[in-house]
């Protein structure tokens, strides 16, 4: 329904500017005629102004559709002097068309101040008008992105509800786990127990909130990644590697935004019977915070597609999160070669 209105408006805008500039460009011959006292009046429209202003609202209607659908991804990603520059060379092009094609059509010695004005104000009315129309177009975006975000909140909400029956009792649990453990000299099962039960703190408690320290996240990586050194011996040919700046411990991120990745790596890149890795870092590169994963793909394990849902949180439903969660502030490239499996994502802050 949207898209049927705004085509409609687009119409009718495109007709009743149509309709002025063919008055102003497209001039007529009245004749008058009396016989007999009866008057009559004949008008003439020259062709070739019906023709030129024909090409000349196309150009400007080019131009137009350019800044908003193409030019607008300069704004997208907040790099404005780009924008400016681009908007500036194709208002200069179309002028230039537009001043070609009367040339070729009057003789460029027709062409006149007083056209050259007239042709300044409307190069200037469409170009301003796209620009309101792309920030109407980016006000929409934003508004569905708010509501959907709304939506999907709503949702894991539920889910975690459900999935809360009772935290107490598996703290309780735990905790009982870890005395059993510690009474039977069982080193590595009590070892396990502190860095579960962090994992199992922040994903009930911290998961709920929309902005959390990265330190939290930091430190759930690292839980994580001591959980998953338990199921290796220390002669195992596997090397794993994590790296953080301490600068952007007091930054702030939305809970669990990287742990999938680190899950993955886990899951599908690190073996006990060929050489294996998983290096991971979390840094701050030109303001911006860069998250890298990068992990071998071992030839023991069956190769699964990331974007299954059986691999963690599927790469659609991480894609979906961000463009959420961070709408043109993030940028995810994942390299996969043979041997490798590489993620990168950048959040801008």
């Amino acid at each position: 329904m949207k898209k049927i209105i705004s085509i409609g408006l687009n119409v009718v805008f495109w007709a009743i500017c149509s309709c002025v500039i063919f008055m102003i460009f497209s001039p007529v011959n009245r004749e008058v005629e009396i016989i007999d006292g009866v008057e009559t009046v004949e008008i003439h429209y020259d062709s070739l102004a019906i023709y030129g202003t024909s090409i000349g609202l196309l150009i400007k209607k080019i131009l137009y559709y350019v800044n908003v659908y193409f030019l607008s991804k300069f704004i997208d990603q907040k790099a404005f002097g780009k924008y400016l520059f681009f908007l500036v060379i194709a208002v200069l092009t179309g002028f230039l068309l537009d001043y070609l094609k009367s040339g070729f059509i009057y003789g460029f010695e027709f062409y006149v101040l007083e056209t050259f004005l007239i042709n300044v104000w409307l190069y200037i009315f469409f170009a301003g008008t796209s620009f309101v129309h792309l920030m109407i177009l980016r006000w929409q975006k934003e508004e569905d992105l708010k509501q959907q975000l709304k939506e999907d909140q709503l949702a894991a909400e539920l889910k975690l509800l459900k999935s809360q029956i009772n935290p107490h009792f598996l703290f309780n649990a735990l905790n009982n786990m870890l005395s059993i453990a510690e009474k039977h000299q069982q080193t590595e099962v009590s070892s396990s127990n502190p860095q579960l039960s962090d994992m199992l703190r922040f994903l009930l408690y911290s998961t709920g909130d929309d902005r959390i320290p990265v330190e939290k996240e930091v430190h759930l990586i690292e839980n994580y990644i001591e959980l998953n050194k338990l199921r290796f011996d220390s002669n195992d040919p596997i090397d794993i590697k994590y790296t953080v700046d301490s600068t952007i411990l007091d930054k702030t991120i939305t809970p669990a935004v990287f742990i999938p990745f680190v899950e993955n790596a886990f899951k599908h890149g690190v073996s006990i019977y060929e050489p294996s890795y998983v290096h991971i870092s979390i840094a701050i590169k030109d303001g911006e915070l860069v998250f890298e994963c990068r992990n071998s793909i071992v030839s023991t394990i069956k190769k699964d597609d990331f974007s299954k849902e059986d691999s963690g949180v599927g790469l659609q439903n991480v894609k979906r999160r961000l463009a959420i969660l961070y709408p043109n502030k993030h940028s995810l490239a994942i390299t996969e070669t043979q041997n490798m499996y590489d993620v990168i994502l950048k959040l801008y802050l």
